[in-house]
């Protein structure tokens, strides 16, 4: 019975999927220019909360300076598009080749403070580290353009030999980005559910027992910190031709943050938890501030008791509901 009961649960789940994609693929035939652009905003939160997702839920170290690399692979990628070669496929593995090399060096200097115990203290020192990247964006006004920011990113066209991709138009930028988001989040998910995330989530899970077998905890700490810094620059690298603009603000710590309560919001303990975070967040974002402008306050009045009585997430808690122990 027990055994009839999962494998109708994941029948509906895999039904649920199926159903997602084709409501994503065919989403711009039947809606405007603005859903499209909404779609795509949280596509790109989305990502930014999943490579979060992978250092805070599934390892147990919290980032307060993931922002600092969403920067990094914007600027990278919008360098690259305006002065090196324009094209979006060129921009985007240097982007996040740029993201991994700038978080090993970070994590080679901090990640040693990253035990249990002192889970707060790399938090801090991520802060401190997203606050840096924002100065150098806000003051290197002759590379990254200062407060006025980085105008003038070109958005590429892509020939794929049978047909060509111009990602000025909203729609062709819509798919690039869905399947390039949806490939990188399958690549999470693959890794989270591979040898190395089940290390991972024993190294958050018990660190101490961890070391006792023999595992170094401070290299999959840092593993883990890099793959998530790597994938949340290539979210930036998307951000810069989509927006045409890039500015210090994406560095700032309201950003890192709002990537924190997405993650929260949905469920750090779940995959999707995440993916469904980001649109919730977006989806009442766009409806409260097209009726207020202090719209920040209503969404955060909204946000908090949701996280206060729903610790494990929207997600979380409704898998406690289907499936309760």
């Amino acid at each position: 019975m027990a055994a009839l009961k999962t494998r109708n649960l994941f029948s509906a789940i895999n039904i649920t999927w199926a159903l997602i994609i084709l409501f994503l693929f065919f989403l711009p035939t039947f809606t405007g220019q603005y859903y499209i652009y909404l779609a795509i905003t949280i596509f790109i939160l989305a990502l930014m909360a999943c490579s979060l997702n992978l250092l805070l839920g599934y390892t147990g170290v919290l980032s307060f300076g993931h922002a600092g690399f969403y920067a990094i692979g914007a600027y990278t990628s919008a360098l690259v598009l305006r002065f090196v070669y324009p094209n979006i496929l060129v921009a985007i593995p240097i982007s996040m080749l740029m993201c991994a090399v700038v978080a090993f060096i970070f994590a080679l200097i901090c990640i040693r403070v990253a035990e249990t115990a002192a889970v707060i203290f790399f938090a801090m020192m991520t802060l401190a580290f997203g606050q840096i990247i924002y100065t150098v964006a806000f003051k290197w006004e002759s590379l990254t353009g200062g407060d006025n920011g980085m105008t003038g990113i070109p958005s590429t066209a892509l020939n794929l030999g049978f047909y060509k991709l111009e990602l000025s138009n909203p729609v062709h930028f819509y798919y690039f980005a869905l399947v390039v988001i949806g490939f990188s989040i399958w690549i999470i998910y693959r890794i989270v559910n591979s040898p190395l995330g089940a290390t991972l989530k024993a190294v958050r899970d018990n660190p101490e027992r961890s070391r006792f077998m023999g595992q170094n905890v401070r290299m999959f700490h840092l593993i883990s910190f890099v793959i998530s810094a790597t994938f949340t620059g290539l979210a930036g690298a998307l951000l810069a031709p989509f927006e045409n603009f890039v500015s210090p603000e994406l560095s700032h710590w309201a950003k890192s943050a709002e990537i924190v309560i997405v993650s929260v919001l949905g469920g750090v303990y779940t995959f999707i938890g995440p993916l469904v975070g980001a649109a919730i967040m977006k989806v009442l974002e766009d409806i409260i501030s097209s009726h207020t402008e202090y719209w920040a306050i209503v969404l955060g009045s909204i946000l908090i008791p949701v996280i206060i009585f729903m610790p494990d997430g929207i997600v979380g808690r409704i898998k406690k509901m289907i499936a309760p122990k």
